[in-house]
């Protein structure tokens, strides 16, 4: 019998906030709830997603949600309208606004499940190779597939696979499964058929008593050769994307700057006819430079992260410089505007000199924002470059002396004096520590701190595990030197195919600088009424327009080039050099 200390505690725990919402949820929408859940099939799509939710529950607060938002807009547009009688376009503004808000909400709510199962499937997708390189190599060692699973829910190099050997070991010890029936009952419903697939067909060759090793490697072989023709896949969507951008952020942008100044230019003619400082309407211009560009721009370089496969190993350090440089920025813009004598515009003077002095402080500030962080970028790469084809050949050597018979400890030391290019350093290091008495695991966990590569750790941890755990064949390793191999001429492939799209943003960003200046002094020498310092307000508008698509346009061609935001930063900063400097030469030379 518990304690009466025991009762009264359960009696004193206060329900969490998500209880006591759920708790609502159910008392008002419960019956509607177990509607929607059939009608959406939220109980499959709950456990695709791998959620942990019953799927009345998530419903019902799907309706709570929903009901909130509507009567929220709905008191919120009664409010509005009490205290100020709008007019009919206002009204109905408001009217569709207030349907939109909790229509959207539904909508999102509906289909987080959905959201998350696919997410889920990118992640398993992406790491599969790995996984299936790494289980044939430990299966080819004789070691059995529960020890398979709790070695991979311990290995930090996995995250999504790592999650489903969790899962699978949850079933083998809460609900007392099998190895097998517990892999069958978290992969049924999986929503990555590959992944599905494979592990369905590897516990039916165990079961039936079939060869499993030539399973695991016949599978895998399939896996990166599917890999590779998605990563030709990958290619060509990325350079469509990028083809998209350019069509978009540089041919539709020409077209709308050479409207811009060709309207602003007439209006201000027209204007000087009546007054003699015409006044010009800089809306559209700004909305479309300072909100329009950074969506498109946005709107590409989320299209093609998504598509991309994603590393577990993050890189924020260029990111956190790069907010930490934006207070840097802003002083750099305030000298730079007072050493070229712009400080004139804080009191209304804006002539083609001052547009000039802006142009010049924002290119300075753009450059404190992304210089530092190229910077951080390129130290946090340096001696990333070939790599992966060193991580193979060393691989390979280390099959080959393997045979020999020495420990692998010691065809690690034996091949310390041979030169594997940037991979190098780690060898020697990782002598050095066996020579001194290390384990193999703490001695390539101790090297390994400092290399970025994922891909290169993912492979040495799989070494370690070869060979504390499988034994350290000359066969497991051979295989594993195999599956590098193909893993490192896929991914050299892509990344160089990529930077091949990376010059077009460069020659766009520059005909995009040049050309509404050119339109502008076209314009200017067809009329007498109007001069360029009258003008100056819409050039600076444009160059600023420049600008920043010189900045996104150089953060899209580094995720396309090199599949990393991070990269952009040294295309963003050259990319702005270029625009500032086309955009006064054309000035000097238009005579402006």
């Amino acid at each position: 019998m518990p304690s009466s200390t025991a009762r009264r505690g359960r009696a004193l725990r206060k329900p969490t906030l998500r209880e006591v919402i759920d708790a609502v949820a159910l008392a008002l929408f419960e019956n509607w709830g177990k509607s929607l859940a059939k009608r959406f099939e939220l109980d499959r799509a709950i456990i695709r997603a791998g959620m942990s939710e019953h799927p009345v529950i998530f419903a019902s607060r799907i309706l709570l949600y929903t009901f909130v938002a509507a009567t929220i807009s709905g008191l919120t547009i009664v409010a509005l309208a009490l205290a100020v009688p709008p007019t009919t376009t206002y009204f109905l503004i408001a009217a569709v606004i207030g349907i939109l808000i909790p229509v959207m909400i539904f909508a999102i709510q509906i289909s987080y499940p959905a959201t998350i199962a696919s997410s889920r499937k990118a992640m398993v997708d992406n790491e599969l190779p790995f996984f299936m390189a790494y289980i044939s190599t430990m299966a080819k060692g004789g070691v059995s597939v529960d020890k398979i699973l709790e070695r991979v829910a311990e290995l930090k190099v996995f995250k999504a696979m790592r999650d489903e050997a969790n899962k699978i070991i949850a079933e083998m010890r809460f609900f007392g499964r099998d190895p097998l029936t517990a892999i069958e009952t978290v992969v049924k419903y999986h929503p990555s058929t590959k992944f599905r697939d494979m592990m369905l067909g590897y516990v039916t060759t165990l079961r039936s008593g079939g060869d499993v090793i030539h399973y695991l490697e016949t599978r895998t072989r399939e896996l990166f050769i599917s890999r590779m023709s998605e990563m030709r896949s990958l290619i060509e969507r990325l350079g469509s994307y990028l083809e998209v951008y350019i069509i978009l952020g540089v041919i539709m942008s020409i077209t709308i700057f050479v409207f811009f100044s060709v309207s602003g230019t007439i209006t201000a003619i027209q204007a000087a006819r009546v007054t003699s400082s015409p006044k010009m309407d800089l809306t559209m211009p700004s909305l479309y430079n300072f909100v329009g560009l950074p969506a498109i721009g946005a709107m590409v370089l989320f299209m093609a992260h998504v598509s991309q496969p994603r590393s577990p190993v993050k890189r924020y350090e260029p990111y956190i410089v790069m907010l930490t440089s934006i207070p840097f920025a802003f002083l750099a813009f305030l000298g730079m505007l007072m050493a070229t004598g712009g400080f004139k515009v804080f009191s209304g003077v804006l002539g083609v000199a001052e547009a000039k002095s802006v142009t010049l402080a924002l290119t300075a500030a753009i450059l404190v924002v992304t210089v530092p962080p190229w910077i951080t970028y390129r130290k946090e790469m340096l001696g990333t470059k070939g790599l992966i084809n060193s991580t193979a050949d060393f691989l390979r050597d280390l099959s080959e002396v393997r045979k020999t018979g020495l420990s692998p400890e010691k065809c690690i030391i034996s091949l310390a004096n041979r030169d594997y290019g940037n991979l190098t350093p780690v060898v020697n290091k990782a002598a050095a520590a066996l020579t001194s008495g290390m384990s193999l695991e703490s001695a390539l966990r101790r090297v390994l701190k400092k290399v970025h590569e994922w891909f290169v750790i993912a492979i040495f941890r799989f070494l370690t595990d070869s060979i504390t755990v499988g034994g350290g064949s000359p066969d497991i390793i051979d295989a594993l030197s195999r599956f590098t191999q193909d893993l490192a001429e896929a991914e050299v492939e892509m990344r160089r195919r990529l930077r091949a799209y990376i010059m077009m943003p460069y020659f766009g960003t520059m005909l995009l600088a040049s050309s509404p200046i050119i339109i502008i002094n076209l314009l200017l020498q067809a009329s007498k009424n109007v001069t360029a310092n009258q003008l100056a307000p819409l050039i600076l508008v444009l160059s600023a327009g420049t600008l920043i698509n010189a900045v996104i346009m150089g953060l899209v061609a580094g995720k396309v080039s090199e599949l990393n935001t991070a990269a952009g930063f040294k295309h963003a900063a050259i990319m702005t050099i270029l625009s500032t400097a086309t955009i006064l030469i054309t000035l000097t030379m238009m005579g402006i």
